[in-house]
């Protein structure tokens, strides 16, 4: 059987604590989203399997370390999340590139990508690494600068401007 491996709500535990080792129960429970009788199970768990030490600092208070072992759980963690949204980005830009391929070979050479944030940034890098003769693409942050969507395919970036947002102002997505 292989090493021990922590579920999400204890790397989340663990990454306040390292944040920030004075700590109270409530606060990590405030900061984590879990209740004050969860996070105080998940303390005494990584505890007892060595991943933090905690610390009495007086009667009242406590002090939580993370140890060796629980930097190297923090840091395994932290890789693999890093890992899956390398990957996912990747899937991302090929779905994009793989829609917009498709629009190309029916003709379209026009796309304007709407929205601002991560998402727009990945489709706008999308394109730029596309290798399409003619292909061209603008971007804009406001709908209302679209202009005539006739003559382009619109690529939307922004979770709030779905067809049916299209459709009530008599556009088609």
């Amino acid at each position: 059987m292989g090493a021990y491996q922590i579920t999400e709500k204890e790397y989340r535990v663990i990454d306040e604590v390292s944040k920030n080792n004075r700590l109270t129960q409530r606060e990590v429970s405030r900061k984590v989203g879990i209740s004050l009788g969860m996070a105080n199970l998940i303390l005494k768990r990584l505890a007892r399997r060595g991943y933090i030490k905690v610390k009495g600092l007086n009667r009242r208070g406590l002090e939580y370390v993370l140890t060796p072992k629980g930097f190297a759980q923090k840091t395994e963690k932290s890789y693999r999340y890093f890992l899956m949204t390398i990957n996912l980005l990747k899937k991302t830009k090929r779905k994009v590139q793989e829609l917009v391929s498709e629009e190309y070979s029916r003709g379209q050479r026009k796309f304007i990508i709407l929205g601002k944030g991560e998402l727009a940034d990945l489709i706008e890098i999308s394109l730029r690494d596309l290798d399409k003769r003619n292909l061209k693409f603008k971007r804009v942050v406001e709908k209302e600068a679209i202009g005539n969507p006739c003559t382009a395919t619109v690529l939307v970036a922004e979770e709030d401007l779905g067809p049916e947002e299209w459709e009530a102002e008599g556009r088609k997505p």
